[in-house]
């Protein structure tokens, strides 16, 4: 029971639930995010537009990247929280240069944190335009597409145009042909929803940075006065030195009852 409730003094629960919430979020992003990259620049601009976006496939590789360095630096504050919690913190920062690396170790952990965070915040933009473009394409799936027959779609002469959304290129191709715009329609609400779940991982990473810096500061604190509880706890042990060493010295010697000055007997 002893040993149960140590470990459990030494868990920490903020860092650990942080940890759960970045890395569980983090695999959802990287793997909705990639399929649906994949299905928008193949599926859609390649094969139906023959519209060439490489900086969407490098996109999609430098989600992965950014998802397997998230994971890996939850791991690294993980590590830290168990370092910086309860008794372990008493044993490894104990020492006024380890207290002070300690101190340095976590402002330096919530630095990087704070820029990570701007950077998912970054992310959670593009994947609200992508969002956006998604319900954009789909309302009008809805209205021009699927709410119309094959005939009715060759005697209305509809094309989508990607000049809708901006987008320019040397050899624009409008789609005009009804199975190209079911195909195009079909590959859209298949891409949609995973950009909507990767919106949502997305928050759910930058939730967890937010506790992980809410933890580091708390972690940052606790050194910081471990410190001063160093100190104190030196000094009492000093005074208790002086003490001790005073009190084995014990009274001053006497002869005839009378004690000894600086070599002198009182008279």
């Amino acid at each position: 029971m002893v040993v149960f409730k140590e470990c459990l003094g030494r868990t920490p629960f903020a860092s650990l639930l942080a940890t759960f919430i970045v890395v569980i979020g983090t695999a959802v992003f990287c793997g909705t995010s990639y399929k649906a990259l994949q299905l928008t620049v193949i599926g859609i601009f390649n094969n139906i537009f023959d519209y060439s976006l490489d900086w969407l496939q490098v996109l999609q590789v430098m989600f992965v990247i950014i998802g397997s360095v998230m994971g890996a630096y939850a791991l690294i504050l993980l590590i830290f929280g168990f370092l910086a919690t309860g008794a372990t913190r008493s044993n490894i920062y104990s020492g006024a240069k380890c207290i002070m690396g300690g101190r340095v170790t976590a402002a330096f952990f919530m630095a990087m944190s704070y820029i990570f965070t701007l950077g998912w915040l970054a992310i959670f933009a593009l994947a609200m335009v992508a969002v956006i473009g998604y319900i954009a394409t789909d309302s009008i799936c809805d209205e021009e597409i699927y709410s119309k027959t094959a005939q009715d779609l060759q005697d209305s002469d509809y094309c989508f145009k990607l000049d809708r959304f901006g987008i320019y290129s040397d050899n624009d191709k409008d789609v005009c042909d009804h199975t190209e715009l079911r195909a195009l329609c079909n590959k859209v609400r298949e891409a949609g929803p995973l950009f909507c779940i990767a919106l949502g991982s997305c928050g759910l990473v930058i939730i967890g940075m937010i506790h992980f810096l809410i933890t580091l500061a708390a972690n940052y604190t606790r050194i910081k006065i471990s410190r001063e509880l160093t100190d104190y706890r030196d000094a009492v042990e000093m005074e208790e030195l002086d003490l001790s060493q005073n009190s084995k010295k014990g009274p001053p010697p006497y002869r005839d009852g009378v004690p000894y000055r600086d070599g002198t007997i009182d008279l």
